[in-house]
């Protein structure tokens, strides 16, 4: 037998002998502890507990409330301090912080009870409010030597967002509702917290921590349309121009007409209007003639269009020509080959362009004027502004426009001469009133 397996044969025999000589292991629960726990609480008194109870696990079966305190238990539990908790162990005195095992996991605050342990629950004391740039918000109790960077702990920490330069605590002055502020500086607080700059907290302060403003705020415009690559994009608002996204976009398509594109800027186009809205509310016979004429031209106009030659931009890569905003919309026209024709017309529709044609020549090749069209009235409206035009011979037609001729609207003549005759007739009497009263 070789040493290997001697030494591997004495180290069985030795772990045999081991584990005869141990004590038997008592599988049984052990016999119940003996603690108390006082103070405010729902439920002071002395507890049969096991032996892996934990002072939270106390507190939990203390705090269950008896029917006839149910309507008490919020009341109960606002003023229960979880900071000063004391734990009496035989001669010493011990103060936890269950808030920071709650909040930041130390366990050491949160220690095992032992037989005749007493757990005292003082009222909550001090409290301290904090809003603003933190994970969590809201009333935090705070003990003796508490400064900023202690409190901080318990609000989960600072967002990224939050404005270090400025931060603000609001103090009462001598128990009056006199307050003062006092500014501090956190950034050289957290690298320092040594620093006389990091304060000590008192009952009733109120920290303020405001965010940077528009920190890492995302803009994005929309391009759709003749583009090879439409979508979202992200822009830096007042920087990115219009020439830049549409590179970024891959550039316009074989089929986009850039004379007709636009740019409307959705962050305007809900601008408020009292005076278009108050217009909305009138019949146009309670409008003057400039009130009909503003309210013509504020509805026929896309809300929020932005002024932009799309062609000349793109030819002439003029990079700084327009800067862009948030939720800016680009929308590159396609081609269009026909002129729209409409109205009082024998056959409305679409007309297949002819450069340097008049509007004549497309009302003709329409059938003509329908026998109630208005001459008078028609109107050429520009498919690349809405300008709503009134032609002459000389009135160029461009692709996409739309000619608009509209209807005479129809009279009751027999009516009109009813009510000539009834007017007729009260005047005559009126002069033969007059009359009797002058002889």
């Amino acid at each position: 037998m070789n040493s290997n397996k001697i030494s591997l044969l004495w180290l069985i025999i030795t772990l045999f002998c081991a584990v005869l000589s141990a004590e038997p292991i008592d599988f049984e629960t052990d016999a119940p502890y003996s603690v108390s726990i006082v103070g405010a609480i729902n439920n002071p008194g002395t507890y049969p507990i096991l032996g892996n109870t934990r002072v939270s696990e106390l507190i939990k079966i203390a705090n269950v409330v008896i029917d006839s305190l149910a309507d008490e238990s919020d009341k109960i539990s606002e003023i229960s301090s979880v900071r000063g908790i004391i734990l009496k162990r035989q001669n010493k005195q011990t103060t936890l912080d269950l808030q920071k095992f709650y909040i930041l996991g130390d366990i050491e605050q949160n220690p095992y009870l032992l037989d005749g342990d007493v757990v005292v629950i003082p009222a909550k004391s001090c409290t301290v409010s904090i809003v603003g740039a933190v994970h969590q918000e809201g009333i935090f109790e705070i003990t003796k030597n508490d400064k900023i960077t202690d409190i901080l702990g318990l609000t989960f920490g600072l967002r990224n967002d939050a404005d270090l330069q400025a931060v603000e605590i609001v103090r009462f002055v001598n128990n009056s509702d006199s307050i003062k502020t006092i500014t501090v500086n956190l950034e050289k607080i957290l690298k320092n917290p040594e620093s006389n700059k990091n304060i000590f907290l008192q009952n009733d302060d109120r920290i303020y921590i405001r965010s940077i403003p528009e920190f890492h705020k995302q803009n994005h415009i929309k391009i759709f349309g003749e583009i090879k690559y439409p979508g979202i994009y992200a822009i830096e608002e007042d920087i990115s121009t219009l020439f830049e996204v549409l590179n970024m976009a891959g550039g316009p398509t074989y089929r986009a007409d850039l004379k007709n594109s636009f740019l409307q800027r959705k962050s305007h186009e809900d601008l408020l209007d009292p005076e278009f809205n108050r217009l909305k509310k009138m019949t146009i016979d309670e409008m003057t003639t400039i009130e009909y004429e503003y309210f013509k031209a504020k509805s026929r106009e896309l809300r929020g269009k932005f002024s932009a030659n799309f062609e000349k931009i793109w030819e002439n890569h003029q990079s700084s020509e327009v800067t862009l905003k948030n939720n800016d919309y680009i929308y590159v026209s396609r081609q269009i080959s026909t002129v729209n024709i409409t109205g009082s017309i024998k056959n409305p529709g679409l007309i297949s362009f002819i450069p340097n044609q008049n509007y004549l020549y497309y009302i003709e090749k329409s059938g003509g004027l329908a026998w109630n069209a208005k001459k008078n009235k028609i109107r050429i409206i520009k498919t690349s502004t809405g300008e709503w035009l009134k032609p002459n011979k000389k009135t160029i037609i461009e692709v996409g426009d739309m000619i608009f001729v509209p209807e005479k609207s129809e009279h009751d003549y027999w009516q009109i001469t009813k009510d000539i005759m009834k007017i007729m007739a009260e005047i005559a009497t009126v002069v033969i009133v007059i009359q009797n009263t002058t002889q």
